[in-house]
């Protein structure tokens, strides 16, 4: 039934593009194209504006399912998202984000195209090209066997530039950390060429850039961006980071197991 499901959705594709096209409010612009693809693909996408999904399933010109977390929506993009193909996940369940993950291996091995947002949510930050990937772009990866194409969405008030990355393969042997440093890389290189070829790109403060991140918030009025805040993935630098809790226990006999292991490790 699911296979089935998905050649719907592939017959839908021309339709749906005509509706995405209706929120169309940027000059698409294509830093370089799409890379050739035998096969299916995972598109990992930046994330930090409301155009992100409809610009994307546009740009890669295929049926693609999206993963999207569970939040409130505007009627007319729940509709737009259904007929899509959706993945819908609860970023806080645990159990939640296994049956997606399960999901979206299943629709890959079955043909289907995939989109992701590896961010898990808005990046509004003033500093950060990237905020911390999650891993599970790469286990998807690994275990359905397709390969991840990275994709930038840069934006200014008219142009939106759009630069692709080559495919990334993973396999079973590649170190999970590894490979997710090597697509946030990859993100940041793809992002860096963006702004160095397109003068308009870019903010001249951190005021400047509070000021289109506040705009972006107020341009989709059913996001709860304190709950977005929320869902970004945590991420230690350092052992003294992740081990800094400690200086706040005071050394007992029945904690001293913790004091130990971090010597040990």
């Amino acid at each position: 039934m699911k296979r089935i499901k998905i050649i719907i959705h592939k017959l839908l594709y021309p339709v749906l593009l005509l509706m995405f096209r209706t929120f169309k409010a940027h000059n698409i612009i294509f830093y370089n194209e799409m890379p050739q693809l035998d096969e299916n693909a995972i598109f990992a996408v930046n994330h930090s504006c409301k155009y992100d999904i409809p610009y994307t399933c546009e740009v890669v010109k295929r049926s693609s399912y999206v993963l999207i977390g569970k939040q409130p929506l505007e009627f007319i993009d729940r509709i737009a998202f259904w007929l899509n193909g959706t993945v819908w996940v609860d970023r806080k369940n645990r159990n939640d984000k296994k049956k997606a993950t399960a999901k979206m291996i299943e629709l890959l091995k079955k043909g289907a195209n995939l989109v992701m947002f590896p961010e898990g949510t808005w990046n509004l930050t003033p500093s950060n090209p990237m905020l911390p990937l999650y891993w599970g772009v790469i286990d998807i990866a690994r275990k359905s066997g397709r390969p991840i194409v990275p994709m930038i969405l840069e934006y200014t008030d008219e142009n939106c530039y759009v630069a692709f990355g080559q495919p990334m393969f993973i396999s079973e042997k590649d170190d999970k950390g590894e490979k997710i440093r090597d697509l946030d890389d990859r993100f940041a290189t793809l992002k860096w060429l963006v702004w160095e070829k397109y003068s308009d790109t870019g903010y001249n403060s951190a005021e400047e850039w509070e000021t289109e991140a506040r705009r972006r918030v107020a341009d989709y009025p059913k996001l709860d961006y304190r709950y977005e805040k929320s869902v970004i993935r945590k991420e230690y630098i350092s052992a003294d980071e992740v081990f800094c809790h400690l200086k706040n226990i005071e050394p007992k006999l029945n904690n001293s197991y913790l004091f130990n292991k971090r010597n040990h490790d």
